[in-house]
């Protein structure tokens, strides 16, 4: 997995991009969002040999499911590391700011399993913090503080260190108060890298059958009428171009926001939850994938689903729509909103 990491910054007011080793972009406007991160498929240290055979993923707000079928076309066993790391967290942008749907484990926030051939495999993990380029792992442990300080107490956590520890922290540039008048408020500077991973055999000329699941971070924002009717180009237009939305959806929508307006219900506005998923680091196996297969599933009948580059999609069930490929090199990622008339789709 590479990642795509989108967020919208509310009182900082400013959109940004991050990278970790993949794509960034910038949300909606709505001022009470919340960020969601991509996350994607696996990653091993050797795989000249190693192809993806398959590849049957199932896409939520609320959970992803990917089954591979890779195939060792070599005349040798292969040994390596299977490893499938997060976006980076950037902890100075996100401070003030919720990410998303995670879970309370500032570690595998995402709830992150693997499952070898039928069997659970035991993940290793790894977090780290970095800062301009360097590793402040040490630095951070030693203060005290978890690396990922945003989901384990942010700034009350900060906070509560001796005295001469913050001065330390704030002397290193790890963090800043950006508190006021002695009402003081820390943010972190560095950046969360985690990365789960374990060592799998691949035998010469065998299948192996690797699953994972995890809670996608979905990013929880509000449609409006401003952005159905948005000129194209402004920064009103981002979920119109960002998703595709296409006539017939834009008119689903337009009633949908109307009959919220007469109701009084949400303010007239519909909730928007994006989910991204990480697509072409397929492309780093040989052929990309043999067998594709893509499950999207928009949770409750009468929600709204939209995104791109799969016009043949078709619905095959009251909530679910699917799309096959063969041979497929994704020359995108997955962007997929689903948009309701609750607080809440799922």
């Amino acid at each position: 997995m590479s990642g795509l990491l989108v967020l919208h910054r509310v009182w900082r007011a400013s959109f940004f991009a991050l990278a970790c080793g993949g794509l960034f972009a910038a949300p909606t406007s709505a001022d009470d969002s919340t960020a969601q991160l991509g996350a994607g498929g696996l990653l091993f240290t050797k795989a000249d040999s190693i192809r993806m055979a398959s590849e049957d993923l199932y896409l939520s707000p609320k959970a992803v499911r990917i089954r591979y079928g890779f195939v060792n076309d070599g005349p040798n066993d292969v040994k390596t590391i299977v490893a499938f790391p997060l976006p980076d967290i950037d902890s100075y942008e996100f401070y003030g700011e919720g990410i998303g749907t995670v879970q309370s484990d500032p570690v595998n926030f995402v709830g992150f399993r693997a499952i070898v051939d039928g069997k659970p495999v035991p993940v290793q993990v790894e977090q780290r913090a970095f800062y301009k380029g360097r590793d402040v792992t040490a630095q951070v442990k030693a203060a005290g503080l978890p690396v990922n300080v945003l989901l384990a107490g942010n700034s009350d956590l900060i906070a509560r260190l001796p005295k001469d520890r913050i001065a330390a922290l704030i002397k290193a540039d790890l963090i800043e108060d950006e508190g006021a008048e002695g009402d003081h408020s820390y943010a972190a500077k560095w950046l969360v890298r985690t990365k789960f991973w374990w060592t799998q055999d691949f035998p010469a000329g065998k299948t192996v059958i690797i699953e994972h699941s995890y809670k996608p971070v979905t990013g929880q924002a509000f449609f409006t009428e401003t952005d159905l009717n948005a000129t194209p180009g402004t920064q009103d237009d981002y979920w119109k171009k960002t998703y595709c939305m296409d006539q017939g959806t834009l008119a689903q929508l337009a009633r949908q926001l109307a009959a919220q307006k007469k109701s009084n219900t949400m303010d007239g506005m519909m909730s928007a939850s994006s989910t991204d998923f990480i697509l072409r680091t397929a492309n780093n196996w040989k052929g990309g994938i043999g067998h594709f297969h893509l499950t999207i599933d928009k949770l409750s009948p009468g929600n709204t689903l939209s995104l791109c580059h799969f016009d043949d999609i078709r619905k095959t069930g009251p909530t679910t729509f699917e799309v096959t490929r063969e041979n497929f090199a994704p020359a995108d990622d997955i962007r997929v909103v689903v948009l309701s008339t609750r607080p809440v789709p799922f």
